[in-house]
Order: C-alpha cells, then sequence, then structure tokens
C-alpha cells in the first residue's frame, strides 16, 4: 500500500460508505494532534512538576476505577439510543474538557499541578465510559465486516503521520518555549485535536440495518433488567477472547506508569529527546500501518495479536537496560512495530468475536474486564518496581508480556 492508495476508493463503494470512510478518516487525522500532543506529554509533564511513579500509577488507576463501576451501567443505559448518537455526545462532552489541562498552570501552583490532572482526568473518565462502550457498536455499524480490516490499517496510518508532525513541533515547542507555557501551548493543540473528532464522527452514518443497541424483543422482556448478557455459543468463545486481552492490558498498565521517571529523573532524557523517541515510534506505526492488512490476511488476526504482544516483551527490556538515549531509541522502534501490528490486529480479533447480539451489554463487560485490568496493572505495577526496582520490573513485565503473546497464540 502506499499513501496515495488511502483515497482510492473502487468505483462499485457506495456513496454513504465512501462518505463514511473519510469522515473516519478525518477523524483519526485530527485525533493525530490530541495523541501527539496531549497523549504523549501529560505524563511527562507530571513527572517534571515532581509526580512520582505511584502517582503516575494513579492517573491510569482511579480513572480505571470509576470506569470500572460505571461500565455495567452505562451498557444497560445505552440500550436506548442509537451508537452514533451516544458516541457524538460523549466525545464532545468529554473532549471539550481536555482544555482543563492548558489552564492548570495559572490555576494552581506547581506541587500541586498532579492533583489538578487527576481531578480533570476523573471527570473526563465518566462521558469516556460512555464512548468506549458506544464507539465499537458505532464503528461496527458505519463499516462492513469486509472494509474493517483496510479502514483500520488506513485510519492507523493518518493517525500515525498526524502524530509523528505534531510530536516532532511539540519536543519544539517544549525545547523552545519556557515552562510551563510550553506544555500549555502542546495541550491547547490536543484539545484542538479531540474537539474537532466530534464534527467528523458526527457525519458518520450506519450503512447496514444496525444490531440494535439492543432492541428488547417484545417475547422476552426481562432482558429490560439484565446486567449481563446470556453466556451462549458465540458469548463463551467471547468471554475466553475478553479474559486473554484482560492480561494482555494487565501487563501493559504495570509497565506505563514507570515510563515517565524513567526517562525523566532515571536517563535525565530532555523533552527534545523525548519527543524524537516518540515520533520515532510514531514513523514506525506508519511504515507498518501500511503493510499491516496484508500481513493480518495471511496471518489471522489472532497470530498477529500474540506476535505484536511478543514484541513488546523485547521493548521492555531494552529500556530495563538502557543507561542513555540509544536503548530508548531502540525500544522506540521495537514499540513502534509491536504498536503497528497490535492497532489492527488486536481491535479486529476482538471485533471478530463479539457477539451477533446484546452487543451493549458485552461491550460493557469489556469494558468491566480492560477497566480493571487497567486498575490492577497501574496499582501493581510501580508496586512491584518499589521492591525489586524499576530495571528489574521492567524485566519481569517483559517475560509476562512474552507468556501472554504464547498464550495468545496458542489458546486465543
Amino acid at each position: 500500500m502506499t499513501l496515495g492508495q488511502f483515497f482510492t476508493f473502487p468505483p462499485t463503494l457506495s456513496p454513504r460508505l465512501k462518505t463514511n470512510f473519510i469522515y473516519l478518516f478525518w477523524d483519526i487525522g485530527v485525533w493525530g494532534l490530541y495523541m501527539g500532543a496531549t497523549a504523549s506529554f501529560l505524563t511527562i509533564y507530571a513527572s517534571r512538576c515532581g509526580a512520582t511513579s505511584e502517582q503516575i500509577g494513579l492517573l491510569t488507576a482511579l480513572p480505571a476505577l470509576v470506569a470500572l463501576l460505571l461500565s455495567l451501567p452505562f451498557g444497560r443505559w445505552l440500550k436506548r439510543f442509537p451508537a452514533q448518537r451516544a458516541t457524538v455526545w460523549s466525545a464532545f462532552t468529554s473532549r471539550v474538557l481536555f482544555i482543563g489541562y492548558a489552564f492548570l498552570p495559572w490555576l494552581l501552583p506547581i506541587n500541586h499541578q498532579f492533583e489538578g490532572i487527576l481531578a480533570i482526568s476523573l471527570i473526563i473518565t465518566i462521558p469516556t465510559a460512555v464512548i468506549n462502550i458506544s464507539y465499537t457498536q458505532f464503528f461496527m455499524e458505519s463499516v462492513p465486516s469486509e472494509w474493517r480490516g483496510a479502514v483500520v490499517g488506513t485510519r492507523n496510518a493518518i493517525g500515525s503521520i498526524i502524530s509523528f508532525i505534531v510530536t516532532i513541533l511539540c519536543g519544539q515547542i517544549l525545547t523552545r518555549l519556557p515552562f510551563p507555557a510550553n506544555y500549555q501551548v502542546v495541550f491547547v493543540i490536543g484539545f484542538i485535536g479531540g474537539i474537532l473528532t466530534v464534527y467528523q464522527i458526527y457525519h458518520v452514518r450506519p450503512v447496514t440495518d444496525p444490531s440494535p443497541l439492543i432492541a428488547l424483543s417484545p417475547a422476552r422482556p426481562a432482558e429490560a433488567t439484565r446486567w449481563l448478557p446470556r453466556p451462549d455459543g458465540q458469548g463463551r468463545k467471547y468471554i475466553r477472547v475478553i479474559g486473554l486481552l484482560f492480561l494482555f492490558t494487565l501487563t501493559n498498565n504495570m509497565f506505563a506508569p514507570l515510563i515517565p521517571n524513567l526517562l525523566v529523573n532515571h536517563l535525565k532524557l530532555s523533552d527534545g529527546v523525548i519527543s524524537a523517541g516518540t515520533a520515532t515510534s510514531t514513523l514506525v506505526v506508519l511504515v507498518v500501518s501500511l503493510f499491516i492488512a496484508r500481513f493480518t490476511r495471511r496471518a489471522g488476526n489472532r497470530p498477529a495479536t500474540a506476535y505484536g504482544a511478543g514484541l513488546l516483551a523485547f521493548q521492555a527490556v531494552a529500556l530495563a537496560v538502557a543507561q542513555n538515549a540509544f536503548l530508548y531509541l531502540v525500544s522506540a522502534v521495537i514499540g513502534g512495530i509491536a504498536t503497528g501490528i497490535l492497532n489492527a490486529a488486536q481491535y479486529n480479533y476482538h471485533l471478530d468475536n463479539v457477539p451477533d447480539t446484546e452487543r451493549p451489554s458485552w461491550l460493557s463487560v469489556n469494558q468491566v474486564l480492560g477497566n480493571a485490568a487497567i486498575l490492577l496493572g497501574a496499582l501493581l505495577g510501580p508496586l512491584l518496581a518499589r521492591g525489586i526496582g524499576t530495571p528489574n520490573a521492567l524485566i519481569a513485565f517483559g517475560g509476562l508480556r512474552l507468556l501472554v503473546g504464547f498464550i495468545l497464540f496458542k489458546w486465543g
């Protein structure tokens, strides 16, 4: 695939599908502003304000706890609304709050910035818990199954291009402007990208008779009061899939809270070097995204997910033994390859196994497990690192990632 093929559609493609694809591509493009700015540098900012690894873990754990408590009731509540409408309103409500990060240096002293970041993150979690359930249904209704691999791969590539450019730009902003004004500019860029996505997804429409969200059958009124879906044949297989993805998410979130302080306080890397590493990883994701559809067609989404999980193990080891910027950049390349594979394979592996009935309920169960994994991982990772040291913890997490990859390959 080449970049020019992104917007080349076959003549048989319906106008509605073509319109959906274009807006979904724009959606990920403007989201790349957020990913290259706020998402890439928020925890680095918190670390520069004095946040510890345990506190950075709380930035992930406490929002995950809130989402864990809300996922099942929200999944039940979302049965009443079309997925597109729920996605648009929850996206607007959450992403308009991104501007709060830019205001923090004006509102709080430097030693209380972490509390401000945590408060904003917790508030954002509430509408985000809605979009995390509704977006999957919205995407499945808007993109037929035969097109999902190509659309996801193209979206990943476009998002990587924009994120790469924005990350490089933010690195220059962080280097040239004084602290904390430099981070305020970065967070404004992230807010612009986040809020622009709402306009894009507003114009995406269902193209098939949707599996309702989920319209209750008059013959089965008991479903209106049930919190959990029926574990039929598809449901039992889906439980196994999301159980394995739980393990994968758990290991990833044990790893993530340790990175900002490792880069800032142990390796003592500048914002310029950190942005170069982030941009390198994003560029590699782009390259992988150009070929991932062909790779997943041959290997399958499940084995590809397992390969990606295994590669993340080597990323953890590279960071564990790093003493300077070189191995940090090596880890960025390995992580970029793994992420490029997982962005398409893991997402489609999950979609391949979502049951045809009671989708909002099943997706809310998936969100419960995912948030539980985030919560446990974000708390356990820094705790283990305190006991055995960050390098040893990273090696242990690498071993866990490799084990999860093997389990996915063998029994997923």
